[in-house]
C-alpha cells in the first residue's frame, strides 16, 4: 500500500516539474553550451553536493527532482528530458555527485553530448556494497568511453583513477566560500558548554564517536541536526536537535553559537563545516583529512 501511494505521489510531483525543468534548461542554453545536473536535496541528504555544485557552476546548473537518491521522474519523462537536452546541442554535460539513476541519463545522452562527471565522495565510503557497485559501474562507463572526463573533489582521487584506469581526470577544488556578515547567534544557556557535532549520519562522518566523547565532558550540551539517531544512548536531555535541510544562514547562526565544534570525519572531500566554523571564530577539532587545510598550508609557504 505504501509503494502504491508513493508511486502516485512521485508521478504527480514529477509531472508538475517537467515544464519548469525544460524552461530552465532552455534558459541555460541561451547563455552557455555547458549544462550541469545534480539531484535535489532531501532534508540534509545531498545538500552539501547541491551547494558545492551551485558554487562551481552558478550559471549552468539544474536541480533534478529526487527523493533521497531516487529519481522523481518516470522512465518516460527521463527519456523525454534527455531527448530535449540532445536537441539543444550542448557541447558538454556535467553530472555532479550523482545517484545511480543518472547512469540511465548517461546511456541516453553520451552519443550526442560529451559527458563529464564530478565525484564528491572519498575512498572510505567504498566499504559499502552499494558504493562498490556504483564505482564498478562508474569504471565500466569510463572504459566504454561513455564518460569522457572525471573530476574529483577529494585531492588525490584524480591520480588514482588516472593511474589505474588511464581515465582523463582532474582535481576540482571548491571555491573558498563567503561567510555572510552580521550572523546572529542563538540564545543558549551560558552556564553550559555547547558543542556542535554537525554532519550526515554516515560511516565516514564518525558522528557517534564524536558525540559520545563530547558527552564525557562535564557540563556539556551537544547540538546535532537529527538526534533521533542517538536515541539509544538515552541522553535526550543533553542533546539538542536543530533539524535537517536548514537554510545556510540559519545553520551558520547555530554553528557560530557553539563554544566548540567537532568535525573529525574519517575521510573528507573538503571540510566545509570545519572551514565555516573557524571563519566564524569558533574552534573546530577536525580531521587532518580536510582539503581546505591546503589553503592554509599554501598561504604559509608563500
Amino acid at each position: 500500500m505504501k509503494n502504491r501511494i508513493r508511486s502516485i505521489f512521485v508521478k504527480d510531483v514529477s509531472k508538475s516539474n517537467m515544464h519548469d525543468l525544460k524552461s530552465e534548461i532552455e534558459g541555460i542554453r541561451k547563455r552557455t553550451n555547458i549544462l550541469c545536473l545534480f539531484g535535489s536535496p532531501t532534508q540534509g541528504n545531498w545538500l552539501g553536493i547541491a551547494n558545492a555544485t551551485k558554487s562551481l557552476y552558478p550559471d549552468n546548473y539544474i536541480s533534478v527532482p529526487q527523493s533521497f537518491s531516487n529519481s522523481l521522474l518516470t522512465e518516460k519523462q527521463t527519456i523525454e528530458l534527455c531527448g530535449f537536452i540532445s536537441q539543444l546541442n550542448f557541447d558538454k554535460l556535467i553530472i555532479s555527485g550523482f545517484a545511480t539513476y543518472f547512469f540511465n541519463w548517461i546511456d541516453l545522452l553520451y552519443k550526442d553530448i560529451k559527458i563529464e562527471i564530478i565525484f564528491h565522495g572519498t575512498i572510505s565510503e567504498f566499504y559499502e556494497k552499494s558504493r562498490q557497485e556504483f564505482i564498478a559501474k562508474l569504471i565500466q562507463h569510463g572504459n566504454q568511453n561513455k564518460i569522457k572526463r572525471f573530476g574529483f573533489i577529494k585531492k588525490g582521487l584524480d591520480e588514482v583513477f588516472s593511474k589505474l584506469y588511464n581515465f582523463d581526470t582532474y582535481h576540482q577544488p571548491l571555491p573558498t566560500p563567503t561567510i555572510p556578515e552580521n550572523i546572529e547567534k542563538i540564545e543558549l544557556d551560558k552556564n553550559k558548554i555547547h558543542i556542535g557535532v554537525f554532519g550526515a549520519n554516515t560511516f565516514n562522518k564518525n558522528l557517534h564517536n564524536q558525540l559520545i566523547h563530547a558527552l564525557m565532558i562535564d557540563n556539556t550540551i551537544i547540538h546535532v541536526l537529527d538526534k533521533s539517531v542517538f536515541s539509544y544512548l538515552q541522553m535526550d536531555s543533553r542533546i539538542i536537535e536543530h533539524g535537517t535541510n536548514l537554510p545556510r544562514e540559519k545553520f551558520l547562526s547555530i554553528l557560530s553559537s557553539m563554544d566548540l565544534n567537532l568535525y573529525m570525519s574519517f575521510n573528507e572531500s573538503w571540510g566545509l563545516v570545519a572551514y565555516e566554523s573557524e571563519a566564524l571564530g569558533v574552534p573546530c577539532v577536525q580531521s587532518i583529512q580536510v582539503d581546505y587545510l591546503n589553503l592554509i598550508n599554501n598561504k604559509l609557504s608563500l
